[in-house]
């Protein structure tokens, strides 16, 4: 599968890494693509690097991994080459970081955290995943098997949608943890009883299972 990675960070690229290892088409972007070498040569022959436009255009699945601050413009200037696609909102807002908009949003109890991503791309298939694990944790224990496997939550309105991204979460050796839709995403938002939790899928469904 072709995916385009617009913000090859921590989060980013590391799971570009992992999905190039894979065996997918990966395409790393930032606004200083020449400053992305290493880790297209780290990611290997299936990776290449360019500008998030590029990147847009080439995935088949987009990961939006930016500031949360950066998604409104983001989509803006993105939405028309990510119609139709599926895109990997793995952003979370922090106010330290973004300001009192990423407060606003975290202060509302009438709507997810991924829906203000949703409603900035109305017309992509958005689903929120990879935003509750601790970078080093998605970089290093990524490829396991069986029971050994740890958990990646996700959530999105579409079914089909969240099917692929269950299967990326397979293909980098995660185990996917599907909430079903957007609505019930608030045990993954920021401070929750999943983020930046590290579970094994029954640990996780448990805890799921509790909330309800």
């Amino acid at each position: 599968m072709k995916v385009g990675i617009i913000g090859s960070g921590n989060i980013g690229g590391n799971l570009g890494v992992h999905l190039a290892q894979a065996g997918h088409s990966v395409y790393f972007s930032s606004r200083h693509p020449e400053q992305l070498t290493s880790l297209v040569e780290q990611a290997g022959s299936n990776a290449q690097a360019g500008t998030p436009e590029e990147a847009a255009d080439y995935g088949e699945v987009v990961v939006l991994s930016i500031p949360y601050k950066a998604i409104e413009e983001t989509a803006g200037s993105l939405k028309e080459k990510l119609k139709g696609k599926t895109v990997i909102d793995t952003c979370n807002p922090y106010p330290e970081r973004d300001g009192d908009m990423a407060k606003k949003i975290r202060e509302d109890e009438t709507m997810r955290e991924t829906e203000y991503t949703v409603q900035k791309l109305p017309n992509s298939d958005v689903v929120k995943a990879f935003n509750t694990i601790y970078f080093e944790n998605l970089r290093d224990k990524a490829f396991r098997r069986g029971e050994d496997r740890l958990a990646i939550p996700l959530a999105g309105n579409d079914p089909d949608a969240r099917n692929v991204v269950a299967g990326m979460i397979s293909d980098i050796g995660f185990a996917p943890v599907d909430l079903g839709d957007m609505a019930h995403s608030a045990p993954m938002e920021v401070d929750k009883e999943l983020y930046n939790k590290v579970m094994k899928p029954g640990e996780m469904l448990n805890t799921i299972k509790y909330l309800d």
